[in-house]
């Protein structure tokens, strides 16, 4: 048992280690591939996004174009076609005016710009003919960079900043959307690394540089793409901030566990634990201690005595582990495994000598159970006896309740079961039992057996015992008879039975059955002739 003990210890505490580490391993873990997915997934998702702004404004583009030319809206640069420009430039959302080209020359546009202006040779052309110029600069709007588009004649003017718009101000992300046929950064912000172009093959890609984290998709159309980049330092700030929300959690929830381990541990390792382990493993056993017909000499039956040796060596005393069963709610698996050993013990005794008894304790649980007399007609039948052979011993706590003792004692008593009364005179409500219940024993306890022969007031109340027992018609067993001078008395009151140490401590059943054959031999009473002691 100390071994066993010893193995839940050492077992609890690794587990308990394991259960705060392995949670904190696994949030640091999980916060770091976390981090890395959220922080890629949202770049990606930026590059998404910035391709759908470009894909909607060159629609919009696109748009007003047709719509210009299906319905130029008079001369061109004249005031009708200005107004009909207006119209069309405050219905885009990611343009800010629209206006004429001609020969690379923005001739007008709802700027309001008051002089033409050369673009010069356009950054690139489309399949479709549209032509573009990038980053342009007006210099009567100083500080401010415009993206064109052109088509037959009709110019889309843009900032860069109502696509890219989609950062917080306070972002650490880079953006930026790239000309795929030589790499001109058409609108951005942020960081944007010239190298990085080296790297994209037309196709998605994601990878690391010793200072990004970087992600480049391409549009639908493949003449450009969208970038976007976080530094690395702030990739490890975001996987610590997910880490610091993470780690607490895990860490509560390993805590809770480990706790929950170090009471399962203390409950294994508890007296309760250690009762279903003596269960389990059959570390019980039964002795047997005589009960003798003071009148003959004979040795009439026994009383059956658990014993509890555990795996160490150390016996525990039925007076520890008894109520510990009935407090942990083990009483009457203790008393199925001693009614189970009991049919093991005495088939040979009761094959030899038909006419002995072995005396069984009961629970309050026991007598209180519907089950008791199924199991004692198993016990019976294993043990190949008749029901004068079992004797039911209860204490005057399991006759605390007669709604419940009741129905099994009359339930018992009516298969030819025997039933005795315990510890008589040890409670408070003893003789209200012998007017409730119909009894056959009463056992007189070695309390008042010890006080025999003295002034004590015990001595005394042994004596009315006996009277009370005389006058019901019940037969009486002296427990804890220790001399030949409470034997004597205990005769000469008129008492029929009695066990104890005079005539034999608690033995093992092969013992027992020696012992029942040499006192047949010195009462010179051949076994088949012992009277019932029951009768």
């Amino acid at each position: 048992m100390q071994a066993h003990k010893q193995r839940i210890f050492v077992g609890a505490w690794i587990a308990g280690v394991l259960a705060v580490v392995v949670p904190l391993a696994l949030s640091l873990y999980l916060s770091h591939r976390w981090g890395d997915e959220r922080v890629t997934a949202e770049l990606r998702q930026l590059d998404t996004d910035l391709l759908r702004r470009v894909r909607a404004s060159r629609e919009q583009s696109q748009a007003i174009f047709e719509a210009l030319k299906a319905e130029p809206g008079g001369p061109a640069c004249g005031p009708a076609q200005l107004a009909r420009m207006r119209v069309l430039a405050a219905k885009a959302s990611y343009l800010q005016a629209v206006g004429r080209i001609e020969d690379e020359v923005l001739t007008c546009s709802t700027l309001g710009l008051e002089t033409a202006i050369r673009l010069g040779i356009p950054s690139r052309v489309d399949a479709d003919g549209t032509a573009w110029w990038n980053t342009v600069e007006f210099p009567q709007i100083p500080g401010a960079k415009f993206n064109v588009a052109e088509r037959e004649g009709y110019a889309a003017i843009a900032s860069p900043d109502l696509v890219i718009d989609i950062l917080k101000p306070d972002s650490v992300i880079s953006l930026a959307q790239i000309s795929t046929r030589d790499h001109e950064i058409i609108r951005s912000r942020g960081t944007i690394l010239p190298e990085w172009f080296a790297r994209f093959e037309g196709e998605p890609i994601l990878f690391e540089d010793d200072e990004y984290l970087v992600a480049i998709q391409p549009s639908n159309t493949g003449n450009s793409a969208a970038i976007a980049a976080m530094k690395q330092s702030d990739v490890s700030q975001r996987i610590l901030q997910l880490g610091l929300r993470l780690v607490p959690l895990y860490l509560l929830g390993g805590l809770l566990l480990a706790g929950a381990i170090y009471a399962l541990a203390r409950q294994r390792l508890s007296f309760k634990a250690d009762l279903r382990y003596a269960l389990e493993h059959k570390q019980f056993y039964m002795v047997y201690q005589p009960v003798m017909e003071l009148a003959t000499g004979r040795c009439v039956g026994a009383e059956a005595l658990i014993r509890w040796n555990q795996s160490d060596g150390q016996m525990v005393s039925p007076l520890v582990f008894i109520p510990a069963a009935e407090e942990h709610g083990l009483i009457q698996q203790v008393t199925l495994q001693v009614m189970e050993m009991v049919a093991r013990d005495a088939a040979d005794l009761i094959r030899d000598y038909p006419e002995t008894h072995i005396a069984i304790n009961f629970s309050a649980e026991d007598l209180h159970s519907p089950e008791t007399e199924a199991r004692l007609q198993t016990l019976l039948k294993d043990a190949g006896a008749a029901s004068s052979n079992i004797l039911i011993e209860a204490t005057e706590r399991g006759l605390m309740t007669p709604e419940k003792a009741k129905a099994v004692l009359i339930s018992v008593r009516s298969s030819g079961f025997k039933v005795a009364i315990d510890d008589f005179g040890t409670g408070n409500s003893s003789l209200s039992y012998l007017a409730t219940y119909d009894l056959d024993f009463l056992k007189i306890d070695k309390m008042f057996v010890d006080a025999l022969g003295s002034d004590a007031p015990t001595a005394r109340v042994a004596f009315h015992i006996i009277e009370i027992a005389r006058s019901l018609g019940l037969q009486m067993i002296a427990e804890g008879v220790e001399t030949q001078a409470q034997c004597d008395i205990l005769t000469g009151a008129g008492v029929q039975y009695a066990q104890g140490w005079l005539f034999g401590k608690p033995m093992p059943m092969r013992s027992l059955v020696e012992f029942i054959g040499q006192r047949h031999r010195l009462a010179d009473v051949p076994p088949e002739h012992v009277p019932a002691t029951t009768a």
